[in-house]
């Protein structure tokens, strides 16, 4: 059964959806990640890569948020 053409256009509308899905459950684990690895430093007494960790995650942030504003104005 071959399917019609509407639904390979539907299809291929969903394959986008899934990877900006997928795109943003990689940016929340990179911030997850950095955060619980900042964490860990700031137990283990290790002050530079606390320091790395805050930044890489607030960078991560404030992208995420010119990435949501420049979408939302777009």
């Amino acid at each position: 059964m071959t399917p019609s053409p509407s639904a390979l256009i539907l299809a291929a509308d969903q394959s986008e959806v899934a990877v900006l899905t997928l795109a943003i459950a990689l940016y929340s684990a990179a911030i997850l990640i950095g955060i619980g690895v900042g964490i860990n430093a700031v137990n283990r007494k290790r002050r530079r890569l606390a320091i790395a960790m805050a930044i890489f995650v607030g960078v991560l942030v404030v992208a995420g948020v010119v990435v949501a504003v420049m979408s939302s104005i777009h």
